[in-house]
């Protein structure tokens, strides 16, 4: 029986977890929020961009992902709701923008 019951807490557990990695607002999930806002910190710490050009590049990325400003601040201001996710994830994208970009 305990471990019935183990298996039972486990299983509820994985599915919180699996649920968590759905979408932060319409259109963001976890893995785009953290790989745009990755990819925003690089294009940021890029000293050879000027700013039109860091701009553009910005304006291109988001496009690319089909993702608008908007749609990331909404994603920001959920994640205020849940300070452990957006915990989880603010420390995913330190670590992936500390990581050399693959070219």
């Amino acid at each position: 029986m305990k471990t019935r019951t183990l298996a039972v807490h486990a299983l509820v557990l994985s599915g919180m977890i699996g649920c968590r990695q759905g979408e932060i607002v319409a259109g963001v999930t976890d893995s785009t929020f953290v790989a745009t806002m990755t990819a925003l910190s690089r294009l940021n710490a890029d000293s050879s961009l000027d700013s039109t050009r860091r701009a553009a590049a910005r304006d291109s990325l988001l496009q690319s992902r089909d993702l608008t400003p908007v749609m990331l601040e909404r994603a920001a201001r959920a994640l205020g709701d849940d300070p452990d996710r957006a915990l989880a994830l603010w420390q995913r994208i330190a670590r992936e923008a500390a990581t050399p970009a693959i070219r």
